[in-house]
């Protein structure tokens, strides 16, 4: 992979160019090039401020799945859509949800039918960037030369949260019970206000003096040797994924590796 030129920090195998409109890019040119950049002494000051998201592809939008299916971006409409498709979840989850279960607040709905495939307002983002990593490498339909983990400051949520004048994204930590994976995973998820492009957002707050969003690609030809050295860390899908699907996605990348 090509390095740009134009960078203010650069390690072993990779470089930070400086940040535009709040999103900072770094660009690891292997896989060991990414886990310098994490053992960077500045990256490890900074790291449990931050947190992580993995995609297969450098061009997804950082966007909801609710948001995708809907093309409008009129407010009023998509808080009606929310409020609609949050009440017939609650409506169908009635009886399937085991002997008694406890009152769940609107979040932790949301929350429990993200796990379950639900189209809903948030985003998974976890604490750790190997679990990320490992997300984004996941899957190999990856459809550019570089997968991404993004890494969003938290300290977006106090600046915002100070600032009366601004809509707030939220960080949320919702560990439910019929939920084991966030757990594994390390999880949380983000909101945006009106379900906003967490990199839109990014850019609406771009004048604070730390990093905002970090973009950090890694060659996606470095998916195999990624994922076993994810794997000799205990991250893979039998750990992630603490069910049969996980039992099964295991299976399936072991017979892989034995056939190579």
């Amino acid at each position: 992979m090509e390095i740009n030129s134009n960078f203010i920090r650069s390690g072993n195998g990779w470089r930070e160019s400086p940040k535009v409109e709040g999103v900072s890019l770094v660009e690891c040119q292997n896989w060991l090039g990414f886990i310098e950049f994490l053992h960077d002494e500045k990256t490890l000051r900074n790291n449990q401020g931050y947190c992580f998201r993995g995609q297969s592809s450098e061009t997804w939008d950082l966007k909801s799945t609710l948001k995708r299916q809907i093309q409008s971006d009129d407010v009023s409409q998509l808080t009606q859509i929310e409020t609609d498709v949050l009440t017939r979840f609650k409506k169908y989850c009635i009886g399937r949800r085991g002997l008694n279960p406890r009152q769940l607040e609107d979040n932790e709905y949301w929350a429990l039918g993200q796990h379950y495939g639900l189209n809903t307002p948030l985003l998974d983002w976890t604490d750790s960037p190997y679990v990320a990593a490992f997300f984004a490498f996941h899957s190999d339909n990856s459809d550019t030369e570089n997968v991404v983990v993004w890494a969003l400051s938290k300290s977006v949520d106090k600046e915002i949260n100070n600032d009366e004048n601004l809509d707030k994204l939220q960080f949320l930590d919702l560990n439910i019970d019929e939920n084991a994976r966030l757990i594994n995973q390390k999880g949380l998820f983000v909101r945006t206000p009106n379900m906003e492009c967490v990199e839109t957002y990014a850019n609406s707050i771009a004048d604070k003096p730390y990093v905002v969003l970090a973009k950090i690609l890694i060659p996606k030809s470095e998916r195999i040797f990624a994922l076993d050295s994810l794997d000799k860390m205990n991250i893979s899908s039998l750990t992630l994924f603490p069910d049969l699907t996980g039992a099964a996605h295991f299976t399936n990348y072991i017979q892989k590796r034995d056939c190579r």
